[in-house]
């Protein structure tokens, strides 16, 4: 509560009026935080996790995936892996890339 978020976006969620008051009341009370975190993650691990062309990793978190971009998380692979997977499908649907 003294702009000591340790992320930026803890910091982000301090600053919006819309979220503060949540933020202030795990800061003034730790247990509550924890029981809500407990909560979370029972949640999460309930959540069918969608695997191999029925997902997607994206770029953005907040934005899926346009145009079938395949963001790939192998290491090695980076931004020449995504343009060429998308040329790719573009062809396999008969669309110019």
């Amino acid at each position: 509560m003294n702009r000591q978020g340790l992320f930026t976006s803890d910091q982000d969620l301090y600053t919006d009026s819309r979220t503060r008051g949540i933020v202030t009341g795990f800061a003034i009370n730790q247990t509550l935080f924890y029981e809500k975190f407990v909560s979370s993650m029972i949640k999460m691990s309930q959540l069918s996790v969608l695997t191999g062309t029925q997902g997607e990793i994206r770029g953005n978190c907040s934005v899926r995936n346009s145009g079938g971009v395949l963001v790939s998380s192998v290491p090695g692979e980076g931004k020449e892996a995504c343009t060429s997977n998308y040329q790719d499908m573009k062809r396999k649907k008969g669309v110019a890339a």
